[in-house]
């Protein structure tokens, strides 16, 4: 393997600085070859040792600044310590000298204490001041360098590619792929199922809450999760747990799917011991040259686990991580595959991790429009949570990153960021501010009257929908294994009022009733699905119409031949909206989609002439002619 050279390496690195010191600045001592091979070989053996546990369990990333060789250090500080002991006589001196001094008595050095301390105490203290120098002053002008002043803010303000949106739309979101499915109750679906199978696997394997991970499997979207031990001994007993859980993400009411045939079987997984743990495997397996990160369950269509891991390396000093390469470790057989960024398959759903685009965009916010040295903190702007991964479209998440200002006080938007999830590549859309944010949103759902029973909100997601940005909630019920769903919200990001919320036992519901409050407020839009913005005239006989009443407002249903879809309208849209009848001929305006509801911009029925001397035709009775006999 190849930390068995990295370890050598390191040692004689190690070596080479303490035999300087010792030979170079004990010169003033007689040279012993015998005293100094003993000293030489017993350092030797300790340091390799040493620096092979370094490198097994730390797993040191080999870049940036000293190409990431400063880990040396730790081992180097260890052996000039050990080495200052010699004026004790050695270890088993000093450990004698610390139990004298705590009695109150003195210690008299063995008689060669004195003839081995010299040369051994020249060693330690050069081992660290190389170790000062390198380790703390190298360090932190490293840091001054790329981090402090203006310039270099700015830089780190560049590192994310940023797009500004001229646009005040989010993209519009595919209603029929909202997730409905908090990973509070992916996670009580999974221990339920777990439960269930009559394997008793529970007694040996579990699913961490945190491991649910959404992604887009066949076009649906699931939470996947893997089996992992419950102990080290059920580990050390088995090399392979049985498999992982889907968990559908659209639909609450579908059951869980427990996969443990033999292909689902998972090898390696994070914190497993020894060389099963995933991201050990793949730093022993040469992947020593970047941070690994963000292990990632994910499957392929034909439902094959793969881990997904980021290769990370610093752009500027010890900061700056950009991904330089991604990894896809087959979870059964542990064959490794490297990408470019740019390159990974279709089925993988994201490869640039969260942690990363949060610290890109605390930079982007802090220095982009303000100066480095801003204690007013005028100009700068901070994300207001962490990522959200959005799946405006089923196959194309995105991470959604509303930003605010620097004050603490501030719960609306000063716009809103979609990064990426495959490249450094990140679009603002800053005329998406006045968004409520925060705790707002959660509490804006908590008090809604519809709320009886007094439901938790399990989590909330921003969509864009019918051309209106829409904050959607998942009430649901607490156990101490996770979350029930019981319910689902919606209100608009720029309204929050508890009475603004459509609270409904289903999504279909929730956008019905969100749609006619819209259309009530005088809002246009368009359920569900990507859209094509350009509004569309038409003009048809009707072919039905009726009202309802919704709140203090009539809201129109009419089928105009020839037209695919159901519209509606609100009786502010048109006067003449009481008076169609079936068959009379209408010129309607609307913003066409993928749903089957669409809410109407403009409304006339010429078939109603209005004016001073304006006359509606009155249809006559025809005679019918008698058929010859």
């Amino acid at each position: 393997m190849v930390i068995f050279l990295l370890a050598l390496i390191a040692t004689l690195i190690v070596m080479a600085c303490l035999t300087i010191g010792r030979l170079g600045f004990g010169r003033k001592e007689p040279f012993k070859a015998r005293s100094f091979g003993r000293w030489f070989l017993g350092y030797f053996i300790f340091n390799y040792v040493f620096c092979l546990l370094i490198l097994y369990f730390s797993r040191p990333a080999l870049t940036g600044p000293f190409w990431g060789w400063q880990w040396v250090l730790w081992p180097l500080l260890i052996s000039s310590v050990l080495n200052l002991f010699a004026i004790a006589g050695g270890a088993r001196g000093a450990l004698e000298m610390g139990v004298n001094i705590s009695q109150g008595q003195t210690y008299t050095p063995p008689a060669n204490a004195a003839g081995v301390s010299r040369r051994s105490i020249a060693a330690g203290i050069f081992g660290l001041v190389v170790v000062a120098v390198l380790g703390i002053a190298a360090t932190l002008l490293i840091n001054i360098f790329t981090t402090w002043f203006d310039g270099n803010a700015k830089a780190l303000a560049a590192i994310p590619h940023v797009v500004n949106q001229s646009t005040s739309d989010l993209p519009q979101t595919d209603a029929k792929h909202i997730v409905l499915v908090s990973q509070s109750i992916a996670t009580y679906k999974g221990q339920q199922i777990l439960g269930s199978t009559g394997q008793n696997l529970g007694s040996a394997y579990q699913f961490d809450p945190e491991s649910y991970n959404l992604q887009s499997i066949n076009h649906h979207l699931y939470y996947v999760a893997e089996l992992s031990y419950n102990n080290f001994f059920v580990n050390l007993s088995n090399p392979v747990t049985p498999g992982f859980v889907m968990v559908d993400a659209e639909d609450p009411q579908q059951p869980p799917q427990l996969h443990t045939e033999e292909k689902s079987n998972i090898r390696y997984l994070p914190g497993a011991i020894f060389n099963q743990d995933l991201l050990r495997h793949v730093y022993l397996s040469g992947y020593t040259y970047g941070r690994l990160v963000d292990p990632t369950l994910e499957l392929d269509d034909s439902l094959h686990p793969y881990w997904t891991i980021s290769l990370m390396q610093p752009s500027r000093g010890y900061t700056g991580d950009t991904l330089a390469k991604v990894l896809l470790v087959d979870a059964h057989t542990g064959d490794i595959k490297e990408y470019n960024p740019q390159n990974v398959p279709a089925w993988v759903d994201r490869v640039m991790p969260a942690e990363t685009v949060s610290q890109y965009l605390d930079w982007w916010g802090l220095y982009h429009a303000a100066p480095w040295f801003n204690p007013s903190g005028l100009g700068q702007q901070a994300p207001s949570g962490t990522p959200e991964l959005l799946y405006n479209n089923v196959d194309q998440p995105v991470w959604l990153i509303a930003m605010t200002s620097a004050s603490a006080n501030d719960n609306s938007s000063t716009g809103v960021f979609l990064f990426d999830t495959h490249k450094n590549e990140a679009t603002l859309y800053s005329k998406s501010s006045g968004l409520g944010i925060g705790d707002n949103v959660a509490k804006t759902f908590q008090s809604t009257r519809a709320n009886i029973r007094g439901y938790g909100v399990a989590s909330v997601q921003l969509y864009q929908i019918y051309n209106t940005p829409t904050w959607v909630a998942i009430y649901a019920q607490t156990t101490s294994s996770g979350d029930i769903f019981q319910a689902v919200g919606l209100v608009d990001a720029r309204e929050l009022n508890g009475n603004n919320v459509q609270f409904d036992p289903d999504l279909n519901s929730g956008l019905r009733d969100y749609q006619q409050w819209l259309t009530s407020q005088a809002s246009n839009g368009n359920p569900g699905g990507t859209v094509n913005n350009q509004p569309q005239t038409a003009t048809g006989k009707v072919q039905r119409i009726s009202s309802v009443q919704q709140g203090t407002s009539t809201i129109y249903y009419l089928q105009v031949a020839g037209q695919p879809y159901i519209f509606t309208a609100n009786l502010s849209l048109s006067p003449k909206l009481p008076l169609v009848q079936t068959g009379d001929t209408v010129t309607i305006t609307y913003t066409s989609g993928s749903g089957n509801v669409i809410n109407l911009k403009s409304f006339d029925d010429t078939s109603i002439n209005l004016g001073a001397n304006g006359v509606t035709p009155t249809p006559t009775a025809t005679a019918t002619p008698k058929a010859k006999k």
